[in-house]
């Protein structure tokens, strides 16, 4: 069986990226994909952005991505400075989702938004999560909500969330989140599959470090992005409207 690594929402959290390359290199695993938002909130984006571009098949646009992609908020110039013209123009041709069979099972994998109009966990009704499942899906993972999850959904198939790299939540302080997928990619008869969260502890004290520095180069609420790296606690944005992740 092959494994493959599904890696999301890296965030500018360098220190974290690492820890999860580690892991993943540890385990033999040597293809990774990524669902997308590997740029914003934390301060080194432009790293993030070049690991996931020098280690990923490919890489889906998440909601940080297009809405940086596109400068859709003019208080984030620093992300722009950071990026530059080249990355920016990548992050609006990334697209949206990808679709494979894995031991026989049609598979569809999307970040979340823009794909959906809102952040929906693994746990919400069947009425919402369903309609991702059309025409004919068996297995449906996504990212965005930064919390891992895997649910039978009724007579569906398969659906699972990947957690988060750079801004997991959920778990207490510094814990990066990935998932592997085990399956046949090479043939479209039916084998066994498996779905696997895992998370993986790293420098926490260097994120801090590394946001703090940003901070004073103009990176914008660096203070909400150490309060949630080091609680597993979502920070609402307090101040202009922008995504809620």
């Amino acid at each position: 069986m092959k494994e493959i690594a599904l890696v999301a929402d890296l965030h500018g959290n360098l220190p974290a990226t690492l820890a999860v390359e580690k892991d993943i290199r540890s385990r033999g695993i040597e293809r990774i994909w990524c669902l997308g938002d590997v740029v914003g909130k934390g301060p080194s984006s432009a790293e993030t952005f070049d690991w996931a571009e020098k280690n990923c098949e490919f890489i889906l646009q998440g909601n940080w991505d297009e809405g940086i992609g596109n400068r859709r908020f003019p208080a984030d110039e620093f992300y722009y400075r950071q990026l530059g013209e080249r990355r920016m123009q990548a992050l609006r041709d990334f697209p949206l989702e990808y679709t494979c069979v894995i031991s026989g099972r049609k598979t569809r994998l999307f970040h979340g938004r823009p794909a959906m109009p809102l952040p929906y966990y693994v746990h919400e009704d069947y009425e919402l999560l369903a309609p991702y499942f059309a025409p004919d899906y068996n297995v449906v993972g996504y990212a965005d909500v930064h919390r891992q999850g895997v649910r039978l959904l009724g007579f569906k198939g398969i659906l699972f969330n990947t957690g988060s790299v750079g801004n997991g939540l959920g778990l207490g302080a510094a814990m990066a989140q990935y998932a592997i997928v085990r399956g046949e990619t090479e043939s479209e008869a039916p084998a066994p599959l498996d779905v696997t969260m895992v998370t993986v502890p790293y420098d926490g004290a260097q994120a801090v470090r590394d946001a703090e520095e940003a901070g004073k180069r103009g990176l914008r609420n660096w203070d909400l992005f150490i309060k949630e790296i080091t609680t597993g606690v979502y920070a609402r944005f307090q101040g202009a409207p922008r995504s809620p992740l």
